[in-house]
């Protein structure tokens, strides 16, 4: 029985459960089809583990990143041992029988234990003075789990408290270079004409500077006894400007090829302004291959792309997949 012959016999038309649902918002598709992709999951939940270790990186460095050990110079890392609590075994110098050379060797007669929240090196949080650790090493008994530099000091601390800087150096770096490329790749694209002529040689001009060369010779620039933070700006400012130009000229081609679509002539035909086409219509189908770009970026600059562009990758993957408007 159809709606219409319902209404006639005096039944109540049986309601459309479809069309009682509220519309999907683009942001809300995004997440749903991203929750979908395991690669890219995986690749957040590692991202995310990195981005919490580098937030809180004084509770989980077992020492002070600049002290040295001297006792312990270029040491191997040592297992973490768990039996009543952690601990590791002490390192002891042995003469290798062939060579005659020094050698490090765990000692399993002794125990270092480590103590969880415990008491270690002091450090500021928030404006907060502490000193508890997430697993600190009793005093005279060294524990380096990932050993220790050429000056003895441990390098797990040092990877920790490293990160933060790397990290936010990244992040900054990444933040302006996509901005401005993204902006000039979508308004040259769009407006063509003179304005995407000359914004294409300016660009051109960026292209044409070899990377390596000149940040070299603008960091010798930079006087030694310049502030740190000033330093960390200028660094950030002369590798934004490195890096935006590429991403500029791809997300022109790609904005070449969408101003012609359906969607963005009747966005034009009713009237829309061209700062609505362009970041309503336009930027959403270019954001996949942004979001691709960004996460190739930043294990470049961090310079441990080794281990971190694999996750970034991962979650790059996902993060395109589910922004991408054609999937």
């Amino acid at each position: 029985m159809t709606a219409a012959s319902a209404e006639d016999a005096g039944f109540d038309a049986p309601e459309d459960p479809v069309s009682e649902l509220p519309p999907e918002s683009y942001a809300a598709r995004i997440r749903r089809r991203f929750r979908r992709s395991l690669i890219g999951m995986v690749g957040a939940a590692m991202v995310t583990g990195i981005l919490i270790a580098s937030v809180f990186a004084p509770l989980l460095a077992p020492y002070d990143p600049t002290s040295r050990d001297t006792a312990n110079q270029n040491s191997p890392p040592q297992a973490l041992r768990f039996a009543d609590g952690f601990y590791s075994h002490p390192l002891k110098v042995e003469l290798d029988a062939v060579t005659f050379q020094p050698v490090f060797a765990a000692d399993e007669e002794r125990r270092c234990p480590l103590g969880f929240l415990a008491p270690g090196w002091t450090y500021g949080f928030l404006g907060i003075s502490l000193e508890r650790h997430l697993l600190a090493p009793e005093a005279g008994c060294p524990v380096h789990l990932l050993g220790t530099d050429g000056q003895g000091r441990d390098m797990l601390s040092r990877i920790l408290v490293g990160s933060r800087l790397t990290l936010l150096m990244a992040g900054l770096v990444v933040a302006i270079s996509v901005s401005i490329g993204t902006t000039v790749g979508l308004i040259s694209g769009f407006l063509g004409g003179r304005i995407d002529h000359w914004l294409q040689r300016g660009t051109e001009l960026f292209l044409t500077l070899p990377e390596l060369p000149l940040y070299l010779a603008l960091v010798a620039i930079i006087p030694r006894n310049t502030d740190p933070v000033l330093v960390f700006f200028l660094l950030a400012g002369i590798l934004s400007l490195l890096r935006w130009a590429s991403l500029a000229r791809e997300v022109r081609g790609k904005t070449l090829a969408l101003q012609g679509v359906d969607y963005v002539r009747a966005a034009e035909a009713v009237g829309a302004g061209t700062a609505r086409i362009v970041f309503r219509h336009i930027l959403p189908n270019v954001l996949s291959h942004v979001v691709v770009v960004i996460t190739l970026m930043v294990p470049s600059i961090v310079l441990v792309e080794s281990f971190l562009s694999f996750g970034f990758n991962m979650l790059g993957d996902g993060l395109r997949d589910a922004i991408d408007p054609y999937e």
